[in-house]
């Protein structure tokens, strides 16, 4: 294997680094770097050192060239495998700057500080199920996540929302990686310390995969300081995975895979009755609450309050109480249904044009991108709830240019409506919509499932991360041309193209 001396060095010249930032990233000692680089130490491979090293290595791989740089120096070393995750990022960079072989004389066997003690990694290592540090735990865990059969629940109880290891970037990568295209879900109950930064972090790791439901979080009010923080990972009926860190966190945390039965029944029973006594941070809401669902957007957009919405679709609220009962027609035969829609659509449309009348604030982000794929497919797919319905409804081309034009209406009535198109939308906001009710609310509505579901929450630390998510996109599209002339010209563009599609249609 080739020596530390050759790839440290060689990735510290490549990143414009020197080693004493090394150093300073690290905390370990600038003379034991200078040792690592001349070859007169060895780097070992399951070493605080050395994932440390390698985390502020990953951090510096701030650009696509350093990334592939790196990837191919893996290559060349023949690690090719499963370069597309920070895990496997990590993994193959740890390998890479580690060196093995003897100490050399010179250093006369003696151990530096700062160097993991030999005999505590043997004996971590006399039991199969004890692994000392974030990648071996990580590496352990994936396989136990791989084998959760779908349609299934996996149950995570944090003692405190410090843990470092729930949000360590390769530990989540492996529950991104694991939760993609799966159809499980994690629940999990975290003890909330009182610090918010500690959530917040929680919220900013896993809010993709809370939009979608595959995690659903419980909060309670845990200890203000626990000899040592714990993550208890249980797979029903069959293995439980303890990681145990220091609140410090200096030391590598040390995570136990348990198997036996009566331990892990007893261990479920005992998270099921914190379960209960715990706050969900989202209420999901999927078809059979209808009534529920909507009552939740009319409290979005009906009641007092600034409302800022990122939507990869197009907005029915916008449409004229013609246009829109025009669309329920088709759809809805039965006379009595027609009219009592048509009376709430009435009711939305009416209360939301009182709000803006007063002066609440309102912005909108959507996509040109699926302007465009609305021309080009004639049709615009959304939640039924938005319809009145269940399911999912395709809005035909011609429902789709009235909600365009009544967006236009909108900017020309109400100095206090905004709308943004940006090219495209970040992908976490694919196939749905999310509403933030500053400092009240947010709710988001997602139809890439089988059915459409809503989550809801009045969680201040979830409206917060929200509210600055959405923000982070809005000033995105501020930098651009972004006045409500370009905006309109964009709709009528849009809006001609529509128009010749649909004459194109009837010529033939």
């Amino acid at each position: 294997m080739t020596g530390i001396s050759s790839n440290l060095k060689t990735v510290l010249s490549t990143f414009q680094l020197t080693n004493l930032d090394l150093a300073k990233a690290t905390g370990i000692d600038p003379s034991l770097i200078s040792r690592y680089i001349s070859g007169n130490r060895k780097l070992k491979q399951k070493s605080k050192q050395a994932e440390d090293i390698a985390e502020f290595l990953l951090t510096k791989a701030d650009t696509v060239e350093r990334i592939d740089w790196l990837r191919d120096q893996f290559a060349q070393f023949g690690l090719s495998e499963g370069m597309n995750s920070v895990l496997a990022m990590k993994r193959n960079l740890v390998l890479w700057i580690s060196s093995d072989g003897e100490v050399p004389a010179d250093n006369g066997g003696e151990a530096y500080e700062g160097e993991e003690p030999a005999e505590e990694a043997k004996e971590c290592e006399k039991d199969n199920d004890l692994k000392y540090g974030i990648l071996p735990i990580t590496d352990a865990m994936l396989a136990e996540f791989r084998e959760v059969p779908d349609g299934e629940q996996v149950d995570i109880f944090l003692t405190s929302d410090r843990l470092g290891t729930f949000t360590d970037p390769v530990f989540a990568g492996m529950l991104h990686e694991v939760l993609s295209g799966r159809s499980f879900t994690i629940n999990i109950v975290i003890g909330v310390s009182g610090d918010t930064r500690h959530l917040s972090k929680i919220v900013q790791t896993y809010m993709g995969e809370m939009v979608a439901g595959t995690m659903r979080f419980y909060t309670f009010f845990g200890a203000t300081r626990n000899v040592a923080d714990q993550m208890f990972c249980i797979f029903r009926n069959s293995k439980a995975v303890i990681v145990t860190e220091t609140p410090v966190g200096a030391a590598h945390p040390i995570g136990a895979f348990v198997r036996n039965a009566d331990f892990v029944r007893e261990l479920g029973q005992s998270f099921d009755a914190t379960y209960r006594y715990s706050q969900s941070m989202f209420n999901f809401y999927n078809d059979e609450y209808l009534r529920t669902m909507i009552e939740v957007l009319y409290c979005e957009y009906c009641v007092p309050g600034a409302l800022c919405v990122v939507k990869d679709s197009i907005n029915p609220m916008y449409m004229s109480f013609e246009a829109y009962c025009k669309v329920l027609r088709k759809n809805n035969r039965d006379d009595n249904e027609y009219a009592w829609k048509c009376n709430e659509y009435r009711r939305f449309n009416d209360s939301f044009e009182a709000t803006l009348q007063n002066g609440m604030p309102c912005r909108e982000i959507i996509s040109l991108k699926r302007l465009k794929t609305i021309v080009k497919e004639r049709k615009c797919r959304m939640a039924g709830v938005y319809f009145l319905t269940t399911a999912y409804f395709d809005l035909d081309i011609e429902g789709c240019r009235d909600i365009l034009s009544g967006y236009i209406d909108y900017l020309n009535r109400y100095p206090n409506f905004s709308l943004l198109i940006l090219d495209e939308l970040p992908e976490l906001h694919s196939s749905n919509c999310w509403h933030v009710k500053e400092n009240q609310s947010v709710a988001i509505n997602d139809w890439n499932g089988e059915t459409p579901i809503m989550c809801q929450s009045g969680h201040a630390a979830l409206i917060k991360e929200f509210q600055e998510h959405f923000e982070t996109i809005w000033k995105r599209g501020t930098g651009s041309l972004s006045n409500r002339a370009y905006v309109i010209s964009i709709l009528q563009s849009i809006i001609r193209e529509i128009d010749q599609s649909m004459e194109r249609e009837q010529k033939e």
